[in-house]
């Protein structure tokens, strides 16, 4: 989000604004109240999926561990790159936040949005490997909870890295005749931009494009054995009527295990599945946008440029504050403790309430003298 902002200032220091579509009052409150709005349901939600993954040991699995990192990045991204993608919109030629925000803050937003694109590739091999491959063992099983840590810290480290590090060789901060702007000022000696293009194709190789095709891959093998393990299950079924009671009853505890097994598989499949085709279709604005900035120029001039720049911003913003709610629809588990957690909080509130009220209502010293 904030490096296409940044190409787009930077293009745009010597058009006037004029050109540009100014949006009229009501629809520019709509709009705004529109992403606040999903903003507020997706900070919430990042929330409580956070306590409730923390508060509750059953949930401490490899999944849940990058469910709440997931969490994490999205909550961030929301309290953070969020507000300062809408200032620079409302204003870009004015950053009110001065240098050091500029050159050592905000070369970290896009930060967050690395480690949530990962987050989701990760449960997505997590499932795969638990699915496809099978988890080897209790040993196995226990080693890879153990490693989602370093797995965290390394997407975590790696997102900083690729994404945010060149960006503090070449933010400049500007402030000239009562105007003020944060950008990146690219080298260009050659004249065709190509450490911009370098960075821009390797962050959107780094973000959507790898992340996207390995949770296709693990998506379509996990369907098919998730199939190959249902036609299987109905073999066992169908093997019961042509045996004798005593082979029947013997295979019952199998064709149990087999069944917990899945659908605890298709449950996770219907976690991942709304996650990977929302953060598809919601990131692929985004990253157009900035193809589009970087090899059609003549785009800076066009009349509605920031409209398109807006509909970026709403697919962003989509995409931290969905998968919360995609949670609460396809997962028991987290309704349930979306349910509990909103209840104590509530009851919790009443009680602080209605103490306020009794210390308000008791008559003090002097009263009752």
């Amino acid at each position: 989000m904030n490096s296409t902002n940044k190409y787009l200032e930077q293009e745009f220091k010597p058009v006037i604004p004029d050109i540009y579509f100014k949006e009229p009052h009501i629809l520019l409150i709509f709009r705004l109240i529109l992403e606040v709005s999903m903003a507020s349901v997706g900070v919430v939600g990042n929330v409580l999926v956070i306590v409730i993954i923390s508060a509750r040991p059953q949930l401490y699995t490899v999944v849940n561990n990058h469910i709440r990192n997931l969490a994490v990045a999205d909550l961030s991204l929301l309290i953070v790159t969020f507000p300062l993608a809408v200032i620079k919109e409302q204003d870009p030629y004015r950053w009110p936040l001065g240098e050091i925000a500029c050159l050592y803050i905000f070369p970290l937003c896009d930060v967050f949005y690395g480690v949530s694109v990962w987050s989701i590739t990760a449960i997505a091999v997590d499932r795969y490997r638990a699915i496809v491959w099978g988890c080897r063992g209790k040993r196995a099983c226990y080693a890879s909870i153990k490693s989602t840590k370093s797995t965290i810290a390394a997407i975590w480290f790696f997102s900083f890295l690729v994404i945010c590090l060149p960006l503090f060789f070449v933010m400049d901060y500007w402030e000239m005749y009562g105007l003020s702007d944060c950008t990146p000022i690219w080298p260009n000696k050659d004249g065709r931009n190509l450490m911009q293009q370098f960075y821009f194709i390797g962050t959107t190789a780094f973000w959507y494009i790898l992340p996207l095709l390995i949770c296709l891959f693990a998506y379509v093998e996990i369907s098919r054995k998730i199939r190959e393990s249902s036609k299987f299950h109905e073999y066992i079924r169908e093997e019961r009527h042509s045996t004798s009671r005593s082979s029947s009853e013997k295979k019952f505890s199998k064709r149990t295990n087999l069944s917990r097994r899945e659908r605890h598989n298709t449950k996770a499949m219907k976690i991942l599945t709304p996650v990977v085709l929302v953060f598809a279709a919601t990131a692929f604005p985004g990253n157009a946008f900035r193809f589009m900035l970087l090899y059609y120029p003549p785009i800076i001039t066009y009349k509605y440029l920031w409209v398109l720049y807006n509909v970026v911003v709403i697919s962003l913003v989509a995409n931290s504050s969905l998968n919360p709610v995609i949670y609460s629809i396809v997962s028991e588990e987290f309704r349930r403790g979306f349910k509990s957690t909103l209840a104590r909080t509530r009851s919790k509130f009443r009680s602080f309430s209605e103490s306020l009220l009794r210390q308000k209502d008791k008559p003090t010293s002097e009263e009752v003298v």
